[in-house]
C-alpha cells in the first residue's frame, strides 16, 4: 500500500471513529438544538467557541446553517438510542417526533439552495475547512472522555448534628464559643470586561451611520445594514470568548441572523400566489378549475355546493402543507391521493401513512351510482391529504 493510500485509509478510519463515538446533544445547557454544546462536551472545549464557529460559518455564505441542521438530525439526543434521522427510518427510538424531524429535513432544502446559490468555489472551500476541523478534533481529542455539565454535589451532614443544624454550622451548640475573629475587608471584585456594552454601542453607531450614509450611498440598504450589525456582534462574541463576557450577545445575534437569512433568501418581488394556499367553494361546475397548486400552505376545496348532476375533474397539489377536499354525500367520486415524499392520507376512509404512499378508488356515496360525478387527483409533497364526505 502506497503512502497516499495509507493516508486516505487513516482519514477514513478517523471519520468512522467520529461516527461511532459522535457527540451527543445534551438536554441541559443548550441554546437551540444542542449541537454546539454536544460537540464542545465531546471534545472538552468551550461551547462559546463552537457557537462562534457556527455563526462564522453561517456568515460565510450560509454554510453554518445546513451544517447545524445536519448535526441536529444526525446527532442523537441525550438518553436516545439513535439520532432523529435514524429513528425516522426505524433504526431505533428518538425523543424527537417524526413531524419535527421531517420539518428540519425540509428546512435543509432552502438552506442548501441559499448556500450553494450564493457562491461556488468559496462555499466548497469553507465546507472543506469545516470538515477538516471535525477531522482534526477527532484526530487530536477523540481519545478524551466526553465532559459532563457540572451539577451541584450533595452536602454530607456532619455526624451527630441535630436536625435543625445538619452541617454543624452553629459551634455554640456543641462547644463553648470561640473568640470572634476580626472581620477582614472583602476582597475587591474583579470587574468583568464590558464587551457586551461596547459591542452594542458600536452596533448602534453602525446603524446610525448607515442610516445617514444611506441618504447619499444606495449601498446602505436594510439588508446590508443588518449584515454589518451581525459582523459587529460576531466580532464582539469572538473577543468575549478570549477575555470573558459578552455571551448575552448571542441572543441578539441569532434572531438577526435569521432575519438576514430570510431577507436574502426570499424573493419578495417574485410570484407569491403559491404561498399561503387557498380556500375555494365553487357553486357551479364551470367554476371548478382544472388544477389548483400551492407551494406552502393549506388548500381547501369545498365541492358540496355543486349541483346534483354534471361532471367535474380537477387536480390539487401542494408541496408542503395540507390538501383537503369536501365532496357531496351522494356524488360518485373517483379519487387518487398521494404523498410523493412523506405524509398522511385519509381519502374516503382509505388511509395510508409514511413515505411515498398512495391510495385510490371509487366511492358511489350513500345513494349508489348516479348523480354528480367527481374525479379527483390530490397530491402533497410533504403533508396531509384528505378527501371527506361530510
Amino acid at each position: 500500500m502506497s503512502g497516499t493510500e495509507k493516508a486516505m485509509q487513516g482519514v477514513a478510519d478517523t471519520l468512522r471513529e467520529f461516527w461511532a463515538h459522535r457527540p451527543v446533544r445534551p438536554r441541559a445547557g443548550r441554546k437551540l438544538g444542542g449541537v454546539a454544546t454536544g460537540i464542545a462536551l465531546r471534545y472538552q472545549i468551550d461551547p462559546v467557541i463552537v457557537r462562534i464557529a457556527f455563526v462564522a460559518l453561517a456568515l460565510s455564505g450560509g454554510v453554518g446553517v445546513p451544517l447545524y441542521l445536519a448535526g441536529w438530525l444526525l446527532l442523537p439526543e441525550e438518553g436516545d438510542e439513535v439520532s432523529p434521522l435514524e429513528s425516522l427510518i426505524s433504526k431505533g427510538h428518538s425523543s424527537m417526533s417524526q413531524a419535527r424531524t421531517v420539518l428540519l429535513g425540509f428546512l435543509m432544502f432552502p438552506a442548501l439552495a441559499f448556500t450553494f446559490g450564493s457562491g461556488g468555489f468559496q462555499i466548497l472551500v469553507t465546507l472543506a475547512a469545516a470538515v477538516a476541523c471535525i477531522y482534526l478534533l477527532q484526530k487530536n481529542r477523540g481519545h478524551l472522555q466526553p465532559a459532563t455539565l457540572a451539577e451541584p454535589s450533595p452536602v454530607t451532614p456532619v455526624p451527630g448534628a441535630p436536625a435543625w443544624d445538619p452541617l454543624g454550622a452553629a459551634p455554640f451548640a456543641w462547644d463553648l464559643p470561640e473568640p470572634t475573629p476580626r472581620p477582614q475587608p472583602p476582597a475587591p471584585r474583579q470587574r468583568k470586561p464590558r464587551v457586551g456594552l461596547v459591542t452594542l454601542g458600536v452596533a448602534t453607531m453602525v446603524i446610525a451611520g448607515s442610516a445617514i450614509a444611506g441618504i447619499w450611498a444606495p449601498w446602505f440598504t436594510p439588508v446590508h445594514t443588518i449584515g454589518l450589525v451581525i459582523a459587529v456582534l460576531a466580532a464582539g462574541l469572538l473577543v468575549g470568548s478570549f477575555v470573558g463576557g459578552g455571551r448575552g450577545l448571542i441572543w441578539l445575534l441569532l434572531p438577526l441572523s435569521l432575519v438576514g437569512f430570510g431577507m436574502t433568501a426570499i424573493d419578495f418581488e417574485g410570484d407569491t400566489t403559491k404561498l399561503g394556499g387557498f380556500d375555494a367553494t365553487p357553486k357551479a361546475v364551470a367554476d371548478v378549475q382544472d388544477r389548483y397548486e400551492a407551494g406552502v400552505g393549506s388548500m381547501r376545496l369545498d365541492l358540496r355546493q355543486l349541483p346534483d348532476s354534471g361532471s367535474v375533474k380537477t387536480a390539487i397539489e401542494v408541496d408542503l402543507g395540507e390538501a383537503i377536499v369536501h365532496v357531496p354525500k351522494n356524488a360518485d367520486v373517483t379519487f387518487k391521493c398521494e404523498a410523493t415524499s412523506i405524509g398522511e392520507l385519509n381519502c374516503l376512509d382509505k388511509r395510508a401513512e409514511g413515505s411515498e404512499v398512495q391510495v385510490s378508488g371509487t366511492d358511489l356515496g350513500a345513494n349508489g351510482e348516479g348523480g354528480l360525478k367527481i374525479e379527483l387527483d390530490v397530491r402533497a409533497g410533504v403533508g396531509e391529504v384528505r378527501v371527506l364526505r361530510d
